[in-house]
């Protein structure tokens, strides 16, 4: 598996410890996704089949969202709080990638372990996106 991200090289194949994540199938969050991406190939996906079969055809890794975008990070398992939207770069160094930090336990926090032991956590506020829309992108 391939990230999508324009310029980006990360596979699972090649990198360790990195999660892919599947675009949201919200058309409204999904086309932010796909606008942030910027590949070609996505957009044009997006533009002829909407977000659900950019879902399942696209992923993007772990290195295109903020340490705070997620609501569980452990060296296993990655999981983003809803509503997340990548940040458009690559937030990890080339000196700091996934493959050479080994030991991710120093990277939960306290509060990150109890949220993922919370059977009754609920997702972040996030911002208000138009549902509304009719989910097409305009270039």
């Amino acid at each position: 598996m391939n990230c999508c991200f324009n310029k980006c090289t990360n596979s699972s194949r090649s990198t360790q410890n990195l999660s892919f994540h599947k675009f949201p199938t919200n058309e409204s969050l999904c086309k932010q996704w796909v606008e942030l991406c910027q590949n070609d190939k996505v957009i044009q996906k997006f533009k002829n089949h909407g977000s659900s079969q950019v879902s399942k055809s696209f992923r993007i890794c772990s290195e295109h969202f903020k340490r705070e975008d997620y609501v569980l990070w452990t060296s296993k398992k990655k999981v983003l709080h809803k509503g997340s939207i990548p940040t458009g770069q690559q937030l990890i160094s080339p000196k700091t990638t996934h493959s050479n930090i080994t030991n991710w336990s120093d990277m939960i926090t306290e509060e990150d372990e109890a949220v993922a032991n919370n059977a009754t956590w609920s997702p972040r506020g996030t911002p208000n996106f138009d549902l509304s829309g009719s989910g097409k992108l305009e270039f």
